[in-house]
């Protein structure tokens, strides 16, 4: 076979195995990336925007002034009185299930987290959602004055709204969906008023654990 056959062909060879390489690994890192929305970080943020949401309403319907530290100073000055009884039903009803929830895609799904490492928040909410499946057993026993000593990451919901957003971010960019007014980390208006939907209230101070 002669040499203006055989350059042809290995070039026409290489284009195909090159773009064939490309096309593989981006079609592995959109699958990849829809998994971790789809399977870590939307449920994820479903689970702690909900909790957030339900200390929330709690805090504004048992509290005496309306305001979460009225309800933190009733609840420290008579564990057996009204504020502590709603307290203990929401966190057994409400909040211990939506915070185990959280627990449960942190632990099955951490093959799916963005960075290299398991940010020390996430791994307090673990140990937290552990630590309070005693404290609710102990309740039940009777000993209401009994709390964890492992309290809520204040800042979770702040730090997984971010994740979120910049997952997204990604996800649109591999899907070629990116809105025209972004480049970088910059956003265009329209992207930052919808991403601005996401952001979180103030945090909530854990209940302390002298008690």
């Amino acid at each position: 076979m002669s040499k203006s056959v055989i350059v042809p062909a290995f070039l026409g060879w290489l284009f195909t195995y090159y773009n064939s390489k490309k096309t593989d690994e981006r079609k592995a890192q959109i699958e990849r990336i829809n998994d971790q929305v789809r399977l870590l970080y939307g449920p994820l943020l479903a689970c702690v925007h909900a909790s957030r949401s339900a200390y929330a309403a709690m805090v504004r319907q048992h509290s005496p002034d309306g305001t979460v530290h009225g309800f933190v100073q009733a609840l420290q000055a008579s564990p057996e009185g009204p504020v502590g009884e709603a307290y203990r039903r929401w966190m057994k009803v409400v909040l211990q299930p939506l915070n185990e929830k959280a627990a449960d895609v942190i632990v099955n799904h951490v093959d799916l987290l963005r960075t290299p490492y398991i940010d020390p928040l996430l791994l307090q909410l673990v140990a937290h959602v552990s630590a309070n499946k005693v404290i609710l057993r102990r309740w039940e026993e009777g000993s209401v004055r009994e709390w964890s000593a492992i309290s809520y990451p204040n800042q979770l919901l702040d730090y997984i709204t971010a994740e979120f957003k910049r997952i997204k971010r990604k996800q649109a960019e591999l899907l070629g969906i990116a809105k025209s007014g972004s480049s970088g980390d910059e956003l265009g208006e329209e992207e930052r008023r919808e991403e601005n939907r996401l952001e979180p209230e103030p945090p909530r101070p854990p209940v302390k654990s002298k008690l």
